[in-house]
């Protein structure tokens, strides 16, 4: 949205051309030119562009709406103000306006799945943090230890606390994933490899931990210990059928693809 006053001036040029200057072979030209524009990867990074912008700003769902139909309207008013359009004209500015209002209509279906509000109960006196995203692209947000603890050399399960409660809106789920760097550079590892939230569940998020070493490892209030994940949740029908369709793979399993 950074480019939106270009847009409109190099848009509203095209408004002020005269009709017979557009002839069919202009309008196939400047069409073709307009699908060179508009590739996939533009429209994907413009559209990406735009929910991190309301996700900066942010607003919730009636907001992001309301502000990109805003932005709609006056597009609209600039592309049309020398209007009425018809023929080739006419063609070209809906041409320009749809594929427009297409990517503002797509970031706010994306929007509106991207980012939801999320309540949150978090025990700040005791020492808990709020989740938070480390970067802006990040899928997932960081969760802090509430409380300073020893995992002792080869224990397994041990609860830390978060002090963070969630409500989830029916329909969706969360998972406790762990953190790379822990992976990587810890003898931690999660029990239960990823914790999954059902959207009815409202008690304390714990983060279960089995200490592999031969040593006693210490977590300090505030460490980043896990990653909390939200997305959709979709439910499965069974449909019993005789067959299943053909693939590729076909039955292929474990190993089926190669080292």
């Amino acid at each position: 949205m950074n480019d939106f006053n270009e847009i409109l001036q190099s848009f509203a040029a095209i408004a002020l051309m005269d009709d017979e200057e557009i002839t069919d072979d202009v309008l196939k030209a400047m069409i073709e030119s307009f699908d060179q524009s508009f590739s996939n990867a533009v429209v994907l990074q413009a559209i990406n562009e735009i929910v991190q912008n309301l996700e900066a700003q942010g607003l919730n769902k009636v907001e992001a709406y309301e502000a990109l139909k805003a932005v709609k309207d006056t597009l609209h008013d600039a592309l049309y103000s020398e209007g009425p359009y018809s023929g080739n004209k006419k063609i070209l500015i809906d041409n320009i306006t749809d594929r427009l209002f297409n990517i503002f209509d797509s970031a706010v279906e994306k929007y509106h799945s991207y980012s939801i509000e999320l309540p949150m109960t978090v025990d700040i006196d005791a020492g808990a943090k709020v989740p938070t995203y480390a970067h802006e692209t990040d899928a997932a947000a960081d969760l802090y230890a509430m409380e300073s603890t020893v995992l002792q050399a080869h224990t397994f399960g041990n609860k830390l606390r978060t002090g963070v409660r969630i409500q989830l809106p029916e329909g969706w789920l969360a998972m406790i994933l762990p953190r790379s760097s822990i992976g990587a550079k810890t003898p931690l590892r999660l029990s239960n490899s990823v914790g999954l939230i059902d959207s009815g569940y409202r008690g304390e998020l714990g983060i279960l931990y089995d200490n592999t070493s031969d040593e006693p490892y210490e977590i300090n209030a505030g460490d980043r210990i896990a990653q909390l994940l939200v997305m959709p949740s979709y439910r499965f029908k069974p449909e019993v059928v005789d067959v299943l369709a053909d693939s590729d793979r076909g039955e292929g399993g474990f190993g089926a693809s190669g080292k």
